[in-house]
């Protein structure tokens, strides 16, 4: 099975999701994430803004700008790359659909990523999207704890990966956190 077939998979059975199931494991995950010790030590984070059926991770944005955190989120730029904004300057509509923060790229340090994707193992891999983006931004911050919050069916026992893909630290769900790399 290739990458593909879980993109597809995935996406097939979080569209299938309840609405009133989304936000209720959206909501048991985002206090999970809360819960971890690197994300109450952390001050900068980067998360995302979900699309479509993905976790709704807003419920943890709105909660990391109430605790006085400084919330990042992720602009795609023309020339293809992930660049990191700070949260406040308003939102356009992305390439992809998606809102992107309006703003200057942020160029210093993160405590914290918080990382959308489709499939991840319990070694650490993901697949996203296919475009690289997270990738290539991992290499900005190879020292910054990576957390995936996922809904349970996203997690396999074994994905394929490439050469250039990179590992998630922790993997959050709804009754368990899995801890890849020790901190």
């Amino acid at each position: 099975m290739d990458k593909d077939f879980f993109r597809s998979e995935v996406k097939l059975r979080r569209d299938l999701l309840d609405k009133e199931l989304r936000e209720y494991e959206s909501r048991e995950i985002c206090k999970k994430v809360k819960e971890l010790q690197v994300y109450k030590d952390s001050k900068k984070i980067l998360s995302f803004m979900n699309f479509g059926s993905e976790i709704e991770i807003e419920i943890l944005n709105r909660e990391i700008i109430c605790e006085n955190k400084r919330l990042f989120l992720p602009r795609v730029e023309k020339n293809g790359i992930l660049s990191v904004v700070e949260y406040g300057k308003g939102f356009t509509i992305g390439k992809y659909g998606i809102r992107e923060p309006l703003g200057e790229e942020y160029l210093e340090d993160l405590d914290l990523i918080i990382v959308p994707g489709l499939a991840f193992d319990k070694e650490g891999n993901r697949i996203g999207y296919g475009k690289g983006y997270y990738d290539r931004l991992f290499l900005k911050y190879p020292e910054v704890v990576r957390v995936a919050p996922i809904f349970d069916f996203q997690l396999y026992d074994r994905i394929p990966t490439e050469e250039h893909d990179k590992k998630i630290d922790i993997i959050v769900k709804k009754n368990r956190v899995l801890k890849i790399k020790r901190y």
